[in-house]
């Protein structure tokens, strides 16, 4: 038992997750911040007990290759099977572990997303001389997700069919890519692909196998299961990941501040009663003053910025570096939004990887705000102008310099390097990032009680409008 490996075959282009699959493969994207690849092999290490593991990559396997190496990060061995004929499918992938499996394996696909299951109960399964293997089945009502993928058919503890995208339906059972199987299953695969230009559907042949005879088992499986076959099932499993990870993520606050906001205490005195918060950071120029009050702050540090750094956006995001929480949190050192609205960001990060504060719900706005007129419109303008040349990710946005949002740790590492303005152009740029990196954003209303006049001071000119409107330009045309 200890020695069994797995096959997880790699190669395949997912076509259906285009353009999250431009550039990489399907077995690398991302679920609440790590590759599909990496959720299976820790699944598999720690559930199932593997821990040999052989992939099975393609055209773009290099980048897998590159990402697990030989896989004594995860504690695991894990050697590569390249496929150059990926357009055989899924069937001749599972055909090149004959040349170096000999004993029961686990066959588990790379688009396969598990949580909170019994799969360790397949661990427990022992082949006997005369069966095939072991099918993984789980019951759902979603008949669209059967009808897309296989289910089967059982009589006295046995599968007796394979119905691969089924017309009709035929039950409740929705057939997982996840088997324990035989090595005669090579046999069989052998026997498909000597026929000149065949291209045996693996499932079908499978079919074939139990209907002449072979024994294939069912094992009921409960919890979370997706296969990621689209955009849509993506967004669905990284929400299922992030809903499991939110309430017991640890939350940074980083309060940009150039440590003169008259509301400053009171800021880091509200975020700081919240139990949500892990710390507070309030970042400052050099040399900025520090109060007395922050020392009865617990979760509070009061982080001065290296000598050169001293403007607005280069305060973030020395802020966002020094952080340790699993989510980052920005705020401003004025008193400008209320503390309390950040349950509205935090309610949205199960669906999100940034949420952005919009300031131009006129409800949520106070008078004397300056957040109205010619202000307000071209934040607007700005926000529809990114809405229209990234249609594609279908975003709704109103505001585009709004300071307070929430973003996943993992999210921002993903795009930190490629933010580079250190002034107002700074959270902007957050925004376009997330968007070019195939993220999720969402705007929600907060309240905007008063404008913050040191930023003000600085940044409410013609001049920064153009510059912001300069960096949406030259990112959309890939200058930057």
């Amino acid at each position: 038992m200890n020695e069994r490996v797995s096959l997880i075959p790699a190669a395949g282009k997912g076509t259906r997750a285009y353009p999250y699959t431009k550039n990489i493969p399907k077995g690398l994207l991302k679920i609440a911040g790590k590759p599909l690849l990496e959720h299976l092999v820790i699944l598999q290490r720690d559930q199932l007990r593997i821990q040999h593991i052989y992939m099975v990559v393609g055209t773009t396997g290099q980048q897998i290759r590159d990402y697990f190496g030989d896989g004594s990060r995860w504690g695991v061995r894990i050697d590569y099977l390249q496929n150059d004929r990926v357009d055989l499918g899924l069937a001749y992938s599972v055909y090149l572990g004959a040349a170096v499996i000999r004993e029961p394996f686990l066959l588990m696909l790379s688009d396969e997303y598990y949580q909170d299951t019994n799969l360790a109960l397949l661990s427990e399964v022992t082949l006997q001389q005369d069966e095939l293997g072991c099918c993984s089945l789980i019951e759902t009502q979603d008949w669209d997700r059967i009808r897309r993928n296989y289910t089967v058919t059982l009589e006295d503890g046995r599968v007796t069919r394979l119905l691969e995208k089924p017309r009709e339906r035929q039950g409740d059972l929705l057939g997982t890519g996840t088997f324990l199987l035989s090595p005669k299953i090579f046999d069989y695969l052998k026997r498909a692909f000597s026929e000149p230009s065949a291209r045996p559907d693996f499932i079908g042949m499978v079919d074939q196998a139990v209907r002449t005879g072979e024994i294939l088992r069912p094992l009921m499986l409960t919890g979370q299961y997706l296969n990621i076959n689209d955009v849509d099932s993506l967004n669905w499993a990284n929400f299922l990941g992030r809903s499991r990870d939110l309430p017991k993520a640890s939350l940074s606050v980083i309060v940009q501040s150039f440590g003169i906001e008259e509301g400053l205490s009171r800021v880091v005195a509200e975020f700081h009663a919240l139990p949500r918060v892990t710390e507070i950071l309030v970042v400052v120029p050099a040399g900025a003053v520090r109060p007395a009050w922050i020392d009865g702050l617990e979760k509070a540090r009061w982080v001065e910025a290296p000598a050169g750094v001293k403007e607005y956006g280069g305060l973030i995001a020395y802020g966002l570096d020094q952080a340790r929480g699993e989510i980052l949190t920005v705020a401003e050192g004025a008193y400008s939004f209320f503390p309390g609205d950040l349950s509205k960001l935090l309610a949205y990060l199960a669906d999100a990887d940034l949420v952005l504060g919009t300031r131009t719900t006129r409800q949520l706005i106070q008078q004397g705000s300056r957040m109205n007129g010619v202000v307000r419109l071209a934040h607007i303008f700005l926000a529809i102008l990114i809405e229209i040349l990234w249609l594609d990710h279908r975003i709704r946005l109103t505001d585009v310099g709004c300071t307070f949002r929430a973003i996943w740790r993992h999210s921002y590492l993903d795009i930190r390097d490629r933010l580079k303005s250190a002034g107002p152009e700074y959270v902007l740029e957050m925004d376009i990032e997330t968007l070019r990196a195939r993220k999720r954003l969402i705007e929600v209303p907060v309240s905007f009680l008063h404008t913050n006049e040191a930023l003000a001071e600085r940044h409410q000119h013609a001049s920064v409008f153009f510059r912001l409107l300069w960096t949406i330009i030259s990112k959309r045309l890939g200058r930057d």
